[in-house]
């Protein structure tokens, strides 16, 4: 073991011993003198203690030994693992201080305060001599209370070893002295607290005094550790979305993109980012997208719902529908954020609509050149012109309903909305409210029973919420657990009423699915209101969405309501 022995003492206590797998490696002269035995003997008699030589955590706090004069001696005891072997010191109880001003040279206090963050402490031959206000209030006691106590009694048993192999690395004068070390240290209420220590050997007649400082890290610490989980948390929610999220800087290079980007592009998330947006935007659009964003830089405005085609790696047309807003720092823009969803499928279906409109008008036009033959079978046409009235109907409503639930969807909710708002805006005393719920944990639940199970609560849960609101009330799909539900000239009181009682209803109801499998769910829901005076659609869905947040955040399963700041 590479320990100076003398430092070590001086450190712990002058009555040291060490002890190795093979038995007692060694006893200090302090001790074998005390006891009036010589070391050789004194070794023999420490092996014959078998508690000496149990765990750390199980050596005792005081041990009986034996002088040469037979009377049994009280020493606290305590235990350290250092490299290859342990510690074992000891104390006799109380300590033999001497009179403070043998200690209190200006020397030694000059180098202490010229170097002292915080906490500051004397020690001699592991004694604490000296210690300043502050450093005793953070331990939660009074300096008389830290005064002639081990310092190592204040030191957590993690820190221990680092503690002593610190303070002989000061000792050594090849070492840096301004080096400095994590150490913890226990309070009275058993608080750990964490510090940064510096320290120092400095004579005192025939004694080595032992002087460190220490700064409290501890609060430094635990904001660390929070930060670091709150970046985590913005990391998780950025790479993990299911919508296309990407910053833009001012030159149109993307800054950072998230999963979703890059598996809709084909290309790795180094290859897209630091590259021009306009370099995935096939070639007849990528002006106009270059000139939209400029001016969404001059003009701070936002950029809503345009849609553009992008060139996947595999030379794959997608079609996107995008949203872009400035970032400002200290009134500067010094970036855009822009999110965005693959509408490949929807534009392919709007355009299968327009090829069967487009191949009903032909067979109009055939129709009107052979209007005289279709005349003699009137009633034949009669019946094909109520079967395409029924096929545009069924058609008009597919596009406002959502497929699975079969209520309405979140374009038609937006249309209605907008209607509503702006019929409230005709009125004089007008009041409208909306309700964005949410299913709790939902996927988690999809993860546990499957995405088929998810539906099929989807299915029953929105045939539950038709029956439990008015006839004159509108419900759509928000998202993909999330569902909204419009409430015309229905006030707070009276939305808080509905929200409450369809908590209750999907608290109590038992959802089906599988061969008589049933499980429970519970939805939270947010409350916002606006009169004709305030009439206005986005900040009625800002209320209900930033009210639905707050009731996630409140344990779920509940109503609360839109509150301002």
């Amino acid at each position: 073991m590479d320990v100076d022995i003398t430092r070590l003492e001086a450190i712990l206590s002058p009555y040291i011993v060490l002890i190795k797998d093979s038995g007692v490696e060694y006893v200090s002269n302090g001790l074998a003198k005390r006891l009036g035995i010589i070391s050789e003997q004194l070794k023999k008699n420490l092996e014959g203690l078998p508690e000496l030589f149990t765990t750390i955590q199980h050596v005792p706090s005081t041990v009986l030994l034996t002088a040469a004069n037979t009377e049994a001696n009280k020493f606290i005891c305590t235990a350290i693992p250092l490299d290859d072997c342990r510690v074992i010191a000891f104390c006799e109880e109380p300590p033999q201080l001497k009179p403070i001003m043998e200690y209190a040279d200006r020397d030694t206090f000059v180098r202490m305060f010229n170097s002292a963050y915080m906490g500051c402490l004397v020690v001699d031959q592991g004694v604490v001599v000296y210690t300043n206000e502050f450093l005793s209030s953070l331990l939660g006691l009074h300096r008389e209370q830290v005064l002639g106590n081990k310092v190592i009694d204040f030191i957590s048993k993690e820190s221990r070893p680092e503690f002593v192999r610190a303070c002989q690395r000061w000792y050594d004068p090849d070492s840096a002295q301004d080096d400095a070390y994590e150490i913890m240290l226990t309070s009275a209420s058993g608080t750990r607290l964490h510090f940064m220590v510096k320290g120092g050997w400095v004579g005192r007649g025939s004694r080595q005094l032992l002087w460190i400082i220490l700064n409290d890290i501890t609060q430094y610490l635990k904001i660390k550790r929070t930060l670091k989980e709150e970046q985590q948390k913005y990391h998780e929610l950025f790479g993990r979305s299911s919508t296309g999220m990407l910053f833009i800087n001012p030159r149109g290079k993307i800054i950072e993109c998230n999963d979703y980007v890059a598996a809709v592009m084909g290309y790795t998330k180094e290859q897209i980012n630091g590259s021009p947006f306009t370099k995935f935007v096939i070639q007849d659009q990528a002006e106009a997208l270059k000139e939209d964003f400029h001016k969404l830089f001059i003009e701070g405005s936002e950029i809503k719902k345009r849609e553009c085609v992008i060139n996947t790696s595999s030379g794959q047309a997608v079609h996107i529908e995008y949203n872009a807003q400035v970032i400002f720092r200290k009134g500067h823009p010094i970036r855009a954020f822009m999110m965005f969803t693959d509408v490949t499928d929807k534009k392919a279906l709007e355009f299968e609509l327009l090829e069967k409109n487009a191949e009903m008008e032909r067979t109009l036009w055939d129709m009107a050149e052979v209007k005289d033959a279709l005349e003699a079978r009137a009633g034949e046409l009669n019946k094909a012109s109520e079967d395409l009235k029924s096929l545009n109907e069924k058609l008009g409503q597919l596009s406002i309903t959502d497929g699975l639930t079969e209520v309405y969807n979140h374009r038609h909710f937006q249309d209605r909305l907008s209607e509503e708002v702006e019929r409230l805006n005709r009125q004089k005393d007008g009041i409208l409210s909306l309700l964005i719920l949410d299913i709790d944990d939902f996927k988690r639940f999809n993860d546990t029973y499957g995405h088929q199970c998810g539906d099929t609560v989807l299915k029953q849960l929105a045939m539950l919420l038709k029956n439990s609101i008015r006839t004159i009330d509108i419900l759509a799909r928000y998202g993909g657990e999330e569902f909204a539900i419009i409430l015309p000239n229905a006030n707070t009181e009276q939305a808080v009423i509905a929200a409450e009682r369809i908590c209750q209803n999907v608290r109590s109801t038992a959802f089906s699915f599988g061969s008589g499998t049933t499980v429970k769910v519970t939805v939270s829901i947010g409350v916002g209101t606006i009169m004709s005076a305030q009439a206005d659609k986005s900040e009625l869905v800002r209320k209900a969405d930033s009210a639905v947040y707050a009731a996630k955040a409140k344990w779920k399963d509940r109503v609360e309501i839109w509150e301002e700041d």
